[in-house]
């Protein structure tokens, strides 16, 4: 991974800690009325939330055994 991506995923990490710890105590019609829901305890955003769903349904997952770079 390089640094790059490592500070990427850091920000993201810490962004999305903090939305939680802002929004956790407004209850769920007020997170609606901006535009978030919660989610098993977690803070989603309403517009992302069929994104990353479709996103991780289109992934093809192999066994570690038919990975392309293994032939």
């Amino acid at each position: 991974m390089s640094i790059i991506a490592l500070f990427n995923a850091a920000k993201d990490y810490f962004e999305a800690r903090r939305t939680n710890q802002v929004f956790r105590h407004l209850d769920d019609h007020y997170l609606k009325d901006i535009g978030f829901y919660r989610d098993n305890g977690r803070i989603r955003p309403i517009t992302g939330a069929n994104h990353d769903e479709n996103e991780l349904q289109q992934k093809n997952i192999l066994p570690p055994g038919e990975q392309p770079s293994d032939s």
